[in-house]
C-alpha cells in the first residue's frame, strides 16, 4: 500500500505564516490598486509595496521518492502585506508592482522547471527543499536587481527596459 504524505509550504516573507488571502498569478488578471491591502510603512521612502512569493505542493511516498505527476507550484500575490500610500496611485506604478509579482511567476515556472528535470533519490523531500531555495535565493535576488536598476520605478528607462526582459522570460518559459 502507497502511503502518501502531502506537503504544502507556503514560503512568504522568509517563514511559514497563515495568509488569509492570496492572489495566484494568471496572465489574464492584473493587479489593481484594490488588491493592496495592506498598512503603508511610512518609514520607507517609497510609494507602494507589493508582496509575493510561491507556495508549493507535491506528494512523497512512503519510500521518500517525490510523485513528479503531483508537483504545483504557484506564484502568489499577498493583498494584506502589499500597500499604496494613499494619493500615490498611478498607472505606471501599478506596472511596477505587476513586474514584481510577474518576476516571481519567472521563478516559480523556473522552479517546476528544475523539479521536472531532476532525478530524486529516496530523500526527495530535503532535495526539493533544496532545489526550492536555490531557486528563491535568485528570486530575491531578481526582486532586489530589478528595484536597484529602476529606482524603485524612479528610472523610466530602466523600467521599460525590466518590463520587457520580464515579459521575454515568461514568454521563455513554459506556461507562458
Amino acid at each position: 500500500m502507497r502511503f502518501l504524505l502531502l506537503i504544502l509550504s507556503l514560503c512568504a516573507l522568509g517563514s511559514f505564516v497563515n495568509i488569509s488571502e492570496r492572489i495566484e498569478w494568471d496572465i489574464k488578471r492584473q493587479l489593481e490598486w484594490s488588491d493592496f491591502k495592506g498598512t503603508p510603512v511610512f518609514l520607507e521612502n517609497w510609494a507602494a509595496s507589493s508582496s509575493t512569493g510561491m507556495s508549493q505542493s507535491y506528494q512523497i511516498n512512503n519510500k521518500g521518492f517525490l510523485d513528479k505527476n503531483d508537483v504545483r507550484i504557484k506564484a502568489h500575490f499577498y493583498p494584506e502585506y502589499s500597500w499604496i500610500k494613499e494619493g500615490r496611485e498611478s498607472q505606471y506604478l501599478l506596472a511596477h508592482e505587476q513586474t514584481h509579482f510577474d518576476i516571481t511567476e519567472v521563478y516559480a515556472r523556473k522552479l517546476s522547471e528544475l523539479i521536472e528535470k531532476t532525478t530524486f533519490s529516496k530523500n526527495s523531500l530535503q532535495e526539493v527543499k533544496a532545489l526550492y531555495n536555490q531557486v528563491e535565493k535568485e528570486r530575491v535576488a531578481a526582486q532586489e536587481q530589478f528595484d536597484l536598476e529602476t529606482k524603485h520605478s524612479l528610472e523610466r528607462e530602466e523600467e521599460l527596459k525590466w518590463r520587457a526582459k520580464v515579459k521575454g522570460w515568461l514568454m521563455m518559459t513554459k506556461g507562458g
